[in-house]
């Protein structure tokens, strides 16, 4: 697609991570990751093998305790664990509150881009009500070379949409995504709404590059209109 070259203030798309921004998933995926990974590991060192794997692909947390804890999981294992996993958060997460009201109100392109599986995307963003607002612009980790904390899937959904990284303002909610963002190029705000966020999630977010946070929908209107980049 052609790049867009119009003059308009920053920014000129968003691009959304899903879990833990659009929906209010990540307690109830880290509840159902912890389940069903002790039974598979039998580790009381899983919590903190786990602290730095927020983020990633259910996939390749499996595969990084795996290497981590000397345990090896057959593929089938592996593959039944990660679409547990994901249909399960997929019909239990919560919308965010107010995220369609203020994503509509934006009047900017939106899409969802996340390491979650595609059928797990399908059903969060359709919790979220904003099928109709993202249309085909859902962007998931497994189809791209590298996932997030790469930069792979934010440069393919901004090459996609036709914007430049620098046109994108991201939202993100884990040091994983903002990585990537950052990588990629991009602007990030990092969201503290979601009911996972610890008391020293802010700090890991400004570390990692987030330019502000925010931790209620309703506040992104101004806090977009306050940058000045």
């Amino acid at each position: 697609m052609q790049l867009v070259t119009e003059s308009r203030k920053f920014p000129t798309c968003l691009l959304s991570d899903c879990d833990g921004v659009i929906v209010d998933s990540e307690k109830i995926a880290d509840k159902i990751m912890h389940e069903v990974l002790r039974e598979a590991f039998k580790s009381e060192a899983l919590e903190v093998h786990m602290k730095d794997l927020f983020g990633r692909r259910v996939i390749d947390i499996i595969l990084l305790l795996e290497k981590r804890l000397g345990v090896n999981l057959s593929a089938e294992k592996r593959t039944f664990m990660h679409m547990d996993i994901d249909a399960r958060v997929g019909h239990e997460a919560h919308s965010m509150p107010k995220v369609q009201e203020v994503y509509e109100s934006l009047g900017l392109p939106v899409a969802i881009v996340s390491n979650s599986a595609p059928q797990r995307l399908q059903l969060c963003v359709q919790r979220a009500g904003l099928m109709d607002l993202v249309g085909t612009n859902i962007f998931s980790g497994d189809e791209v070379p590298h996932p997030k904390p790469a930069p792979d899937v934010y440069l393919q959904a901004a090459r996609v949409m036709g914007y430049s990284p620098e046109q994108c303002l991201v939202i993100e909610d884990s040091v994983t995504g903002v990585t990537a963002a950052k990588a990629a190029g991009m602007h990030v705000l990092g969201f503290l709404g979601g009911s996972h966020i610890r008391s020293d999630h802010a700090e890991m977010l400004t570390k990692a590059g987030a330019h502000k946070l925010f931790d209620n929908m309703t506040e992104l209107p101004q806090v977009i209109h306050s940058l000045n980049l």
